[in-house]
């Protein structure tokens, strides 16, 4: 497979076997063409370039167009460079790699928990649930063993928070414990209801995103979103349950409905939020996502060996950037004012100059 992404170093060649997310045929300014796109691994995602006249030689883009599609894995040649210091490929040659080449799991991050404890976790949350109607719903929703797979094991985003093999799982845990922690303080909160609202107010993601590398959308995700696929879902599984309250079915459906705000932030709620509940359980949602967003973003600069004291503005799809030292000093960068970088060119005057990445995609 060749070295990991994480491990890639400044100048030096490297030769292995990537998943490519993201590609496009562009043009310079003296209308030359070059690609550019995204390749992935397990332990992150790296920029490359392809230029048409690298080492004098036309028609490189042209001929490796058809190998360049997104959406599966290349065995690539490459020199690694750095631009504002920040790692990307220049790619040299590519070729579809063939079955036996790769593993599939060698190209999505995963949680850093295992899944069976996360899934033990999970069903110890049911052992403290009081009401039967709202119990018996999530035992059915566990009883559809393949969609409560996919749920244990789905990515929780495409790319902003907790965007990894067994993400979701991670995130709806970590929902249910600040629920627990919080909620006390509101006597008036069914807790109960907000438990359900941490499993499936994202359950939809299940339809809306593919489990493979690269966790790209899917057609019914495209058109319909998680939002409208996660309230169908709990429509259809209290459906199932002969008897189960309509009160309690319209303030779950509700909150699946409004978790991500008011309809005027523009982030793809039905409704605003309107019960104390929904709006307790939005900005529940919100502090762990964007959160979540940022402990990524430094994480990936200090694996990085990224210098400076923010982040780069590629990890910041929410925020331009984040601040990486700690009130007691410790984190990656300085505090210190570093001078400033001497003014480039536009790399895509000229063929064969570094780029700066594409900025990834605002998808929530």
């Amino acid at each position: 497979m060749g070295h990991s992404i994480r491990d890639m170093k400044d100048g030096e060649s490297y030769e292995g076997v990537l998943w490519l997310v993201t590609g496009q045929e562009r043009q310079t300014k003296n209308g030359d063409p070059y690609w550019e796109g995204t390749f992935q691994d397990a332990t992150g995602s790296i920029a490359a370039k392809l230029w048409d006249s690298a080492g004098g030689k036309k028609g490189r883009v042209k001929a490796l167009s058809s190998t360049l599609a997104p959406g599966g894995a290349l065995q690539v040649t490459a020199k690694v460079d750095s631009y504002n210091g920040i790692l990307q490929l220049n790619l040299l040659s590519a070729q579809t790699a063939q079955a036996g080449q790769f593993d599939p799991s060698w190209f999505s991050p995963r949680s850093k928990r295992p899944t069976g404890e996360m899934e033990a976790e999970f069903a110890g949350l049911l052992k403290d649930m009081t009401d039967p109607d709202f119990l018996a719903l999530l035992d059915a929703f566990r009883g559809e063993k393949d969609t409560f797979r996919r749920f244990c094991e789905g990515p929780a985003a495409k790319a902003i928070h907790h965007a990894w093999v067994g993400g979701l799982l991670e995130h709806t845990l970590a929902l249910a414990r600040n629920m627990k922690a919080l909620a006390p303080g509101y006597p008036v909160l069914d807790q109960d209801l907000l438990l359900c609202a941490c499993v499936f107010h994202d359950a939809g993601k299940v339809f809306e995103i593919s489990s493979d590398p690269g966790f790209e959308y899917t057609t019914d995700g495209k058109l319909l979103g998680h939002i409208y696929m996660g309230a169908r879902l709990v429509e259809r599984l209290c459906d199932g349950l002969p008897g189960f309250p309509e009160e309690k079915r319209r303030h779950l459906v509700h909150i699946v409905l409004s978790h991500q705000g008011e309809r005027s932030l523009g982030f793809g709620s039905a409704a605003d939020p309107a019960t104390p509940e929904a709006i307790f359980f939005h900005h529940l949602d919100n502090l762990d996502a964007k959160l979540q967003n940022c402990l990524t973003a430094m994480e990936r600069s200090d694996t990085a060996g990224e210098n400076g004291a923010f982040t780069a503005v590629k990890y910041g799809p929410i925020r331009t950037s984040f601040y990486r030292v700690r009130p007691g000093g410790g984190g990656g960068g300085s505090a210190a004012p570093s001078p400033a970088a001497p003014e480039q060119e536009d790399p895509s005057d000229e063929p064969g100059k570094k780029d700066a990445p594409p900025p990834q995609p605002r998808l929530w």
